[in-house]
């Protein structure tokens, strides 16, 4: 393991090793240039905790397992259930005020006060979700539904002026094969 994945370990340890009294074990630990994370699972139910370069915070993610692993992350929010909601979704749905409480940031100390503080909030916001139910994850995806219904999702398609009809329609169709129906494609013209 590297030095980075081996500092992530130890410092999430300190404030999350309790979620091994509630059946949960320390899976893995992965580090990529920008997001070290570490993840618990349980039987049927995961937590990450990542210290993420790319949003410069730690972030939480609440996982239902599939077939006993860690979900895909999702990109499109579909039909299906997600079976992995970012926390920040179950803290608006359940204590919208505490959202504001989470300082951002990389320094040492603000990622020792926002591990502090997540896991505070795990063991008393969804103490049912460490116990086994999966309420805060639908919970926390009716909010992120709620939002996708809000602001729909959709794929921008950017060509030159001067494309053909058929550049336009070759594009469309290829978004449309790798995107759900659930997405809209819109195609948008540049001038050079």
């Amino acid at each position: 393991m590297v030095p980075a994945a081996k500092r992530w370990e130890a410092s999430v340890k300190k404030h999350f090793d309790f979620l091994t009294d509630y059946g949960f074990r320390l899976d893995q630990v992965e580090d990529k240039w920008w997001a070290t994370t570490a993840v618990y699972l349980s039987p049927a139910l995961g937590v990450e905790v990542t210290r993420s370069v790319e949003f410069d915070r730690v972030e939480i993610s609440l996982l239902r397992l599939v077939e006993g692993q860690a979900p895909e992350v999702e990109v499109w929010v579909t039909d299906r259930p997600l079976n992995r909601v970012l926390f920040d979704n179950v803290l608006e749905a359940r204590g919208p005020d505490l959202l504001g409480q989470i300082p951002t940031g990389l320094s040492q100390r603000v990622v020792k006060e926002q591990l502090r503080l997540y896991a505070e909030l795990l063991r008393t916001l969804v103490r049912d979700f460490l116990e086994g139910s999966d309420a805060a994850l639908l919970e926390g995806e009716r909010v992120i539904r709620e939002r996708v219904s809000a602001r729909p999702q959709e794929v921008t398609i950017w060509l030159p002026g001067d494309a053909s009809e058929a550049d336009e329609a070759r594009a469309r169709a290829k978004a449309e094969r790798v995107s759900p129906p659930e997405v809209r494609i819109v195609v948008r013209r540049y001038a050079r």
